[in-house]
């Protein structure tokens, strides 16, 4: 696997790209803050915020809550736009023209979206049961499961899953090293006050769509 010609296809892709992606985050923070904002006004209402620890910050104590409404509405947000964003960014790696409109484009998919996540999460938590290892494996096995889907629309989640098993065969330590690879830019963008996960970000997700690409077939 050529890292290397993996991440320049994704500079490359990227470039032209960067202001609709910017776009659709500013507009992905506007709609999730109106749903928070729904959701703390409910939470307020039925009085369904609890405190779930203590913090220390400054010399202060500070109450660490979470709330039932707010759990709900971030659930919402993950299910209705995870496939959107995932899909701008598979098409840039493709260089197909796509807007930040992309992000509502697979909100139909939202249901389909919590259940694939809940499956493939309960299965790498049983595989954890036996030990760290495995469930690390399975994590692997099954990251390619949201673009397969994309490309396949008609796919089952349980056929998802197998189908991301298979093509991740052979090629889950040149994932883990594609990901490992970008940890010093994720270290340095901590000193940039995460500014640099402005370009960062993107040019992971597209590289990781370069890497989905070049296995698929």
């Amino acid at each position: 696997m050529d890292r290397l010609k993996l991440k320049n296809s994704a500079k490359e892709s990227l470039k032209g790209h960067y202001g609709e992606f910017f776009k659709m985050i500013l507009v992905y923070v506007l709609v999730a803050f109106c749903i928070g904002l729904v959701a703390a006004i409910l939470d307020k209402v039925c009085g369904t915020t609890w405190v779930v620890g203590k913090q220390d910050f400054m010399g202060q104590s500070i109450d660490q809550t979470a709330s039932l409404f707010g759990s709900i509405a971030s659930i919402i947000e993950t299910c209705l736009f995870s496939f959107g964003i995932t899909s701008f960014f598979l098409k840039i790696s493709r260089n197909e023209e796509v807007t930040y409109k992309e992000l509502f484009s697979k909100t139909g998919l939202a249901v389909f979206f919590f259940a694939l996540t809940f499956v493939a999460g309960l299965f790498i938590s049983l595989w954890s049961l036996l030990l760290i290892i495995p469930g690390i494996i399975a994590t692997y096995a099954y990251k390619m499961i949201y673009y397969i889907k994309l490309d396949n629309p008609e796919i089952g989640v349980l056929d998802a899953i197998k189908k991301s098993k298979e093509m991740m065969n052979g090629h889950k330590w040149d994932f883990f090293v594609l990901e490992l690879s970008f940890i010093g830019w994720i270290i340095l963008g901590v000193f940039t006050l995460g500014i640099l996960y402005l370009w960062l970000v993107p040019y992971m997700a597209v590289t990781e769509c370069n890497f989905y690409n070049s296995i698929k077939d």
